[in-house]
């Protein structure tokens, strides 16, 4: 009787269990709920360059540069570097002065065997270089009678930016040997130019509204 006594005094009473297990519980509840609000504290922040409004420098684009007192070309911007070796070596030939590599560039644009990217790359440079003191460089690149299409429109674009009356006889030049589409936006610019009326292919007619254009300012 006193051995049965003493081990029932041994055990714990079955109250302290619970109130272990419910400490247990509330301390099990409440670090989920920090985990939770620590995780959500996290996905709402914003990141740094985000907060302030400011990207890095490395990551803006730069900026393409473009040729002072030119409008982009009709069709698209020059070429920003040289894809071409040979024109690459004209333009970086400091030992040449402006006439020889205006006199290369030329030959890549007329060599029917080269891609019509690099002619047009090497026609890029040649206009950039040509002033309009040297207009004759211009008519005579104009009066070519069998050139590629986008060489002829982007002597067009050229002409745009270049004094009213050289700009007219640019493109009655170009027009002289110009055909389908290319023939309609030769008409439509010197429509334009000449006040309205379109005179078609009287290359004549042409020449003669010129004459009454105003004077360049």
């Amino acid at each position: 009787m006193t051995l049965r006594r003493q081990s029932l005094m041994t055990k714990p009473p079955k109250s302290l269990f619970r109130l272990l297990l419910i400490v247990s519980a509330c301390l099990l509840v409440a670090g989920v709920i920090v985990l939770i609000r620590h995780q959500g504290n996290q996905a709402t922040t914003p990141p740094a360059r985000e907060i302030t409004g400011q990207a890095n420098s490395s990551d803006r684009p730069e900026r393409p540069e473009r040729t002072p007192g030119k409008k982009p070309p009709r069709g698209g911007a020059a070429p920003a570097a040289s894809s071409s070796d040979a024109v690459a070596a004209l333009v970086g030939d400091k030992s040449l002065s402006d006439q020889d590599v205006i006199a290369g560039l030329r030959r890549i644009v007329d060599d029917g065997s080269r891609k019509i990217e690099e002619r047009l790359e090497a026609l890029e440079h040649t206009l950039n270089l040509i002033p309009n003191e040297k207009q004759d460089l211009l008519r005579e690149m104009a009066s070519r009678k069998v050139m590629p299409n986008e060489v002829r429109m982007r002597l067009a674009a050229d002409a745009l930016n270049r004094p009213h009356h050289l700009q007219g006889e640019i493109l009655v030049l170009l027009l002289a040997n110009a055909a389908g589409d290319p023939r309609k936006e030769l008409l439509k610019d010197l429509t334009h130019l000449c006040g309205g009326e379109d005179l078609g292919d009287d290359l004549a007619a042409w020449r003669k509204a010129l004459e009454n254009l105003p004077t360049d300012p």
